[in-house]
């Protein structure tokens, strides 16, 4: 009997593992068959000390939530890999759950699901981006990374407030990897893989310009057959509401409608003045932007720096669960001087993100004679108030179902003016419909999601374009830091750590995403500064 099965057997005896039995997969979610196989012994071993250690009894129940309407169809594939990969060690029987995302979108922030999905497109190209709103204080996740629940993470959140107003490029590249290396040891979540971005369009279409935000712009886009764009999606439309939305598919039609401060356009990776003419520190703590003048919403309100103050301060006051109040972390106040004049006071001086974060989620400005101060306002009555001074105003809207945008003739902005006469935007119910519509002429444009295999198949097809860049697009694995299995805070660390050393990231990105995901090794992805490879180091496969 060699070392590693002496440990297994040593501790199936002591009654703390279990080296048999797998429960049915209740979701009929079916991994492909060529990733079946045993699990290494290896990382078994050491997902096993470290429960042993921490006496937990094996297996442990596992319920994992995800969502595949809002994150693709193969997160199927890719959650019933995971549940194969837990389930071939003997430590873990796990139960897989699936809800639709406007449920999971609020059931996730009211300890609903003690593990699940969740997926990450980048607010701006910054490392911190993939840290301060995951983990500094009343971070977006809301599952219990907080000093109440682990009072040990207080030097971390102290780490993270640090490295943003750190003016030295190398002290804050060095702080960017401590703080991973640090997470890792408490692995909040796992990180999982790093998304590609992609449109695939009609091979008439041109103007596709996938940004640094790991958005698509509409403007630029042109069909030499036509002077209107039809976009299909599958991504879900939360709220056009910006106070009560933090996800990729509301971002993308508030990107189209509302005009930011400053935001990133087609060519730059970094944000150029929108309805800014500038902007910049005018006092260590004092981010100021003077409004270029003569600005109107489409209704004809005048917009001005109180309309801006009016927008930062809503999405603070509403702070919906759901909403990007968390990016705001660092304003303290919003003063309206003049009426092209707006100061930010900030909490900590020289933050090295403020400037990007205005073109974030938390940026668009909103018609303070039209949005209420204290509560979201419905999607229909901001249609019908036509409060928009972006590119494009809405014209007819039927929630996840289809919108039509034409272009805001007095758009005053640094973005691109549309070259189309309108853009009727499309959401699929799944990615099998989306494929079959850009492959018939339905639609000119397909942007988000479809399966793997759809794009693979797609490239071979003389009708249409794939288009793809490196993206920031991240998937990890959450715990709810209270409701995870485990009867303190230990032997929960011990279950995330367990699970951390048994999934096999490779697989995932061969078998299920073809190599258009590749392995996540840290919380910060490659491309980024301070990227690192700090969760496999800790907890390799080869252990």
């Amino acid at each position: 009997m060699n070392k590693t099965a002496t440990v297994l057997a040593a501790l199936a005896l002591t009654g703390v593992i279990a080296l048999s039995g797998c429960a049915k997969d209740t979701t009929g979610t079916t991994p492909p068959s060529s990733s079946a196989g045993p699990a290494s012994s290896a990382p078994v071993s050491a997902a096993a000390k470290y429960l042993a250690d921490a006496g937990v009894k094996t297996p442990v129940t596992l319920n994992i939530q995800y969502n595949g309407d809002h994150y693709g169809k193969s997160s199927d594939q890719e959650y019933g890999l995971i549940k194969q990969q837990l389930e071939a060690s003997g430590l873990f029987t796990v139960n897989l759950q699936s809800t639709e995302w406007v449920t999971y979108n609020k059931e996730r922030v009211a300890d609903a699901y003690p593990i699940y999905q969740l997926g990450w497109f980048p607010d701006f190209p910054d490392a911190d981006n993939y840290l301060s709103p995951f983990f500094a204080p009343n971070n977006f996740v809301n599952n219990h990374f907080d000093t109440d629940t682990l009072p040990e993470i207080a030097p971390i959140q102290a780490q993270i407030a640090a490295e943003v107003t750190e003016t030295d490029p190398a002290k804050r590249k060095q702080g960017i990897e401590d703080i991973q290396t640090a997470l890792a040891k408490i692995l909040p979540n796992i990180p999982l893989l790093q998304g590609s971005q992609w449109a695939v369009t009609r091979a008439n279409v041109s103007g596709v310009h996938l940004l640094v935000s790991d958005e698509l712009m509409f403007t630029p886009l042109k069909s030499d057959a036509k002077d209107d764009i039809i976009l299909g999606t599958t991504d879900k439309i939360y709220t056009i509401d910006p106070a009560g939305s933090y996800d990729h598919g509301s971002l993308v039609v508030e990107t189209q409608v509302y005009q930011f401060l400053v935001n990133f356009n087609t060519t730059d990776k970094t944000p150029t003045p929108d309805a800014a003419d500038k902007c910049g520190f005018s006092a260590p703590k004092v981010f100021t932007c003077t409004l270029k003048s003569g600005l109107k919403f489409a209704n004809g309100h005048d917009l001005t720096s109180s309309d801006v103050k009016w927008s930062f301060d809503r999405v603070l006051k509403i702070n919906d669960p759901n909403g990007p109040a968390s990016l705001l972390g660092n304003l303290d106040s919003v003063d309206a001087p003049d009426p092209l004049t707006v100061n930010f006071n900030l909490k900590a001086e020289n933050d090295q993100t403020f400037a990007q974060i205005l073109a974030t989620s938390a940026g668009p400005i909103v018609d303070e004679k039209v949005f209420p101060a204290d509560k979201l306002m419905a999607d229909e009555d901001i249609v019908k108030a036509n409060a928009f001074s972006g590119p494009y105003t809405i014209t007819d809207f039927t929630k996840n179902e289809v919108l039509t945008l034409v272009p805001y003739k007095d758009y005053n902005g640094g973005l691109d003016k549309p070259v189309q006469s309108k853009i009727t935007y499309k959401t699929f119910a799944d990615a099998n419909n989306l494929r079959l519509s850009i492959s018939s002429g339905e639609i000119d444009v397909a942007y988000r999601s479809l399966t793997p295999t759809d794009i693979e198949t797609l490239k071979t097809d003389s009708n249409v374009k794939v288009w793809q860049e490196k993206g920031g697009e991240i998937r990890y694995m959450v715990f709810n830091m209270k409701t995870m299995p485990g009867d303190d805070n230990a032997q929960k660390l011990a279950i995330r750590q367990a699970i951390a050393t048994l999934i096999d990231r490779q697989a995932l990105s061969d078998n299920v995403y073809k190599g258009q995901y590749v392995p996540l090794c840290s919380y910060v992805p490659d491309g980024y500064v301070g990227a690192s490879k700090a969760v496999c180091d800790a907890y390799p496969l080869s252990k």
